[in-house]
């Protein structure tokens, strides 16, 4: 059986609470295997797996905590990576990146200082330099839609939508449908495609990859990979202490990719006009 669930809003917009959708029993069902399963995984995970698999493990299991979350919640596993034009995005993958490998390694290494009775087993201590990069990577995802933000007021040209309608082999009339002033969104969810990371946010530049969001990529790939083999060192080693510093000259090349990555989405890709 299956509950019916009214929209919410005013009572004008409900057209009278009118009935929209359902929500599945077995729907709850899944919610419990999130919030009490998995977590519970990722504890055992963990506190059995030998030094250094441990933390692989635990990133394997965060990794997986997240796509069921999406999938129970939304339908749909990438949720957490899909922005609200319907996109896959790129700073919600690098700020969901950096979560994981950092939760991991201080879960981590806090379980390993139980396990082995040491005292203030909480008391991993974070590097300045780590704190620096996770601020880098938080003000990319909070920045975005604050610089986006004017462009939802204004109107492509009319011609570049036409060629853009012509490269993505997708109607003009849906594009127009869709779009959020000049930047272009899908229709749904299910729409989104990993390749958006890589593609412009306006109508006038999707159809064309975007250099600065292909650097900003690899330079969080290289950084998270290479940070979360150090971490993998330290608990192999039983150095369980403090969670190891990235390099300034890492931190120089986040903070240039981030940079040119925010700086590239103030252009005019469009040929924008007042809506």
């Amino acid at each position: 059986m299956a509950e019916s669930v009214p929209v919410a809003g005013s009572g004008a917009g409900n057209r009278g609470g009118e009935i929209v959708g359902a929500i599945p029993r077995s729907e709850y069902g899944r919610m419990a295997v999130l919030t009490t399963a998995m977590p519970m995984a990722v504890l055992a995970a963990t506190w059995y797996l030998p030094p250094g698999w441990n933390l692989l493990g635990t990133a394997a299991m965060l990794t997986g905590f997240l796509l069921v979350l999406g999938k129970a919640i939304v339908g749909v596993p990438l949720a957490l990576l899909i922005s609200e034009r319907n996109l896959m995005s790129l700073s919600r993958f690098q700020a969901l990146v950096w979560t994981v490998v950092v939760m991991a390694g201080y879960l981590t290494m806090t379980l390993a200082r139980v396990k082995t009775g040491a005292s203030n087993a909480g008391g991993v201590s974070i590097p300045q330099e780590l704190w620096i990069a996770m601020g880098i990577s938080t003000t990319s995802l909070l920045g975005t839609p604050l610089v986006l933000g004017g462009k939802r007021a204004r109107s492509p040209d009319e011609k570049l939508v036409r060629n853009t309608s012509v490269q993505l082999a997708e109607e003009a009339t849906d594009i127009d449908a869709h779009r959020q002033g000049v930047l272009y969104a899908n229709a749904n969810m299910t729409d989104a495609r990993m390749a958006d990371m890589f593609q412009g946010d306006e109508v006038g530049n999707t159809a064309h990859i975007d250099l600065a969001k292909v650097q900003m990529f690899y330079f969080t790939l290289i950084a998270a990979v290479g940070y979360f083999m150090d971490v993998a060192m330290s608990v192999a080693r039983g150095a369980n202490s403090a969670l190891p510093a990235l390099s300034q000259g890492m931190l120089a090349l986040l903070a240039i990719s981030h940079g040119g990555y925010l700086l590239g989405k103030t252009g005019d890709h469009s040929n924008s006009k007042p809506a």
